[in-house]
């Protein structure tokens, strides 16, 4: 940060790699089936294989940064998929003062920046939206998706 200011001179943004929930999720559409085949919470969704490699990727870019361009600090969602990127970026020495034998700094996970809620939605295709909930899919598809607020759901 600049003498006196208390903005960040640099911000990088990075989304987190390609989750198991993005492989299921695609499968499902392609599919054409209303329901995303998975088990488990979305917090706890891990990086699939080419995740990882999409995060080691990041980490290697942002290694190859001078110590002036690198990010002095990492904030990440608390989902696992997230950690595991930010992992993946300290661990390759991504971060400044950092190195390949691991950062001093840690990860600040914050709430703040996890995943929608999707309420009744949740789980669900645009088909299975579309089959369980016609009256919120018509009002989904005037309002956008990104402004309709699913009951339950932010």
């Amino acid at each position: 940060m600049r003498h006196g200011q208390n903005w960040p001179e640099r911000l990088y943004l990075v989304r987190h790699g390609q989750s198991q929930g993005n492989v299921a999720r695609d499968a499902a559409h392609e599919a054409g089936l209303p329901v995303i085949d998975l088990d488990i919470r979305d917090v706890d969704v891990p990086l699939s294989d080419l995740g990882h490699r999409q995060a080691e990727a990041a980490g290697r870019w942002f290694a190859g940064l001078s110590e002036e361009e690198k990010p002095e600090v990492l904030i990440a969602s608390p989902y696992i998929r997230a950690k595991q990127t930010a992992q993946a970026i300290c661990d390759a020495g991504g971060l400044a003062g950092g190195g390949p034998s691991g950062n001093k700094r840690p990860t600040i996970l914050h709430e703040r920046l996890r995943e929608r809620e999707f309420g009744i939605f949740d789980g669900l295709t645009t088909v299975g939206i579309r089959d369980q909930f016609p009256k919120e899919a018509a009002h989904r598809a005037k309002m956008g998706k990104f402004y309709h607020r699913p009951p339950g759901g932010e």
